[in-house]
C-alpha cells in the first residue's frame, strides 16, 4: 500500500501551518495514543455493537483531521454498519480497521519526524 492511499499529506501540512509544527506533532501523537486505546477497546470479545459504533465515529472524525482518508473511510463504514452487520462481518471489519490503523501509525510517525534541514 502506498503513502497516498493511506494519507493526504497536504492535510497534515496545512495543520502544521495552522497550529505550528510542534503543536501539530503533539496533537498527532495524542491521536495515535487515543486511537490505540480505542483499538484495544474494539478488540474486546464479545464485540459490543454500540461501543463499536461510537468508537468508529470518533476514529472517523479524528483521522480525517490529519488526512488519514483510508482510516476515516473504513471507520465510517464500520460506524454505519455496526448495528446491522453479521457478527462475523463485524469482527472482520474491526480487524481490518486495526490493520489500517497499524499502517497509518507507521506513516503518521514518519510525518511527525523532523525533516532534514528544517
Amino acid at each position: 500500500m502506498n503513502r497516498q492511499s493511506i494519507c493526504d499529506e497536504a492535510v497534515f501540512e496545512l495543520l502544521k501551518v495552522e497550529l505550528g509544527a510542534m503543536d501539530a506533532t503533539e496533537v498527532l501523537q495524542a491521536f495515535l495514543a487515543d486511537t490505540g486505546r480505542k483499538m484495544t477497546l474494539l478488540a474486546c470479545e464479545p464485540l459490543d455493537r454500540t461501543v463499536v459504533k461510537r468508537e468508529a465515529h470518533s476514529i472517523k472524525s479524528s483521522s480525517a483531521t490529519f488526512g488519514f482518508a483510508r482510516l476515516s473511510t473504513h471507520a465510517l463504514e464500520l460506524e454505519t454498519g455496526a448495528l446491522s452487520m453479521s457478527q462475523l462481518r463485524l469482527k472482520n471489519a474491526v480487524a481490518e480497521l486495526e490493520r489500517i490503523f497499524r499502517d497509518t501509525s507507521v506513516l503518521a510517525r514518519s510525518l511527525a519526524e523532523p525533516k532534514d534541514g528544517g
